[in-house]
């Protein structure tokens, strides 16, 4: 499971990270800038996400002490 959650987070980020350089560019359409911002926010909510589950985990590991 952890290291699903590594996988996880770290393919979404470097994922982002790819949009928000093709953005930054500025050579993309603007359906496919859209694309991208879609496909980068979609991107953003899985980095949030496996934040927040990462969150619980420590507090909760640490509520064990």
């Amino acid at each position: 499971q952890i290291m699903s959650d590594k996988i996880n987070f770290e393919t979404s980020l470097k994922s982002l990270e790819d949009v928000v350089s093709k953005l930054e560019k500025g050579e993309c359409s603007l359906e496919e800038s859209i694309a991208l911002f879609e496909k980068g926010m979609a991107n953003v909510k899985e980095c949030s996400k496996a934040l927040k589950e990462a969150e619980i985990k420590i507090n909760t590991l640490g509520e064990g002490e």
